[in-house]
């Protein structure tokens, strides 16, 4: 019932309250990083996955690993890779979110982007090719057509677009110890998104779940059938 009565709260009073909040550019602090949010970029303080994916991150050793994370949106999750040592890489399709990443960067860090780079890509599209020890993700994943930049770290296509390109390009970028890292919430069509991962080689392991408020969150580990 407490489930039901958040819920109704957060569809028709939190979330009109944050898209209106995220229209403009925020500065805020999250898990001690000072960030800067531009509209259309995913905010970090005010939903679940990032928080749960970061705290995930921090049990990792990640000292001189090769790291990839695909829909950087703000930073948040590569800066803490790189503050664990990691050679990072981290992409997204939306250039506010590239611009947000590099800003970020600058504003935690007082060095050079050694080990640090930031690429404008749709997936893989522009990634140099090379396999990566890491691939974080934490998608978009409503099936739903994106019909503006805002809808680009929400929506995955009607038809599961971005899934069928992300595992599609996927096994061109890992090598036999990858660990393929993929935050999911309950409110997403789950098995279709595997059945899609299944379609091109891919199975699910799900690693950990966590109920924050009122939503069950999963990460799982993403193995190659090829060398599983």
């Amino acid at each position: 019932m407490l489930d039901t009565i958040q819920k109704k709260y957060s569809s028709l009073i939190l979330k009109p309250y944050l898209q209106w909040y995220l229209k403009k550019e925020r500065s805020t602090t999250v898990q001690g990083f000072k960030l800067t949010i531009k509209p259309s970029v995913f905010h970090p303080k005010y939903f679940f996955s990032s928080l749960y994916l970061f705290k995930f991150i921090t049990t990792l050793n990640l000292n001189n690993k090769s790291f990839l994370e695909i829909g950087c949106g703000s930073g948040f999750i590569s800066l803490l890779a790189y503050q664990k040592k990691a050679i990072v890489t981290c992409c997204d399709i939306n250039p506010n979110a590239i611009e947000c990443t590099n800003t970020n960067f600058k504003k935690n860090f007082n060095t050079e982007n050694n080990n640090f780079t930031v690429i404008n890509s749709d997936l893989f599209d522009k990634i140099p090719k090379t396999s990566f020890d890491y691939i974080v993700i934490n998608p978009p994943y409503f099936f739903e057509e994106i019909k503006n930049q805002n809808q680009l770290a929400w929506n995955c296509g009607k038809n599961g677009e971005y899934f069928n390109k992300l595992f599609f390009q996927l096994n061109k970028y890992i090598h036999n110890s990858s660990k393929i890292i993929m935050i999911l919430a309950e409110n997403c069509e789950i098995d279709r998104i595997k059945k899609i991962a299944e379609d091109h080689g891919f199975k699910f392991e799900l690693l950990q779940q966590q109920k924050i408020k009122w939503e069950l969150n999963y990460i799982f580990e993403i193995i190659d059938n090829k060398v599983s």
